[in-house]
């Protein structure tokens, strides 16, 4: 962050219409850069608290690498299934 978007957000906070979300709209930067910045203006040293964003949970998505392996496996099940079928030695004949 530039001196001069600091400034622009010192400015825009002199507004008490707006809130720090319109200011980050305006701005095109996050409400919570705006509410870090109005923070360190006020001289308020306390860190932030984290964002109160739910937890990622397991998509469901296999890896691609997994998806490798399985391809892999597979297809050296069926080449391992040809060479056995040329290689076997035909029933004697009676």
């Amino acid at each position: 962050m530039t001196p001069d978007d600091r400034d622009r957000i010192a400015e825009l906070l002199q507004d008490p219409s707006l809130s720090y979300r319109a200011i980050g709209r305006e701005l095109g930067i996050s409400d919570w850069t705006v509410r870090r910045v109005a923070r360190e203006l006020d001289g308020d040293s306390r860190p932030m608290r984290p964002r109160r964003s739910q937890p990622q949970e397991p998509t469901g998505e296999v890896s691609a690498l997994t998806s490798w392996l399985v391809l892999g496996v597979v297809v050296g099940f069926f080449a391992l299934a040809i060479w056995a079928g040329t290689s076997w030695p035909p029933p004697p004949e009676l």
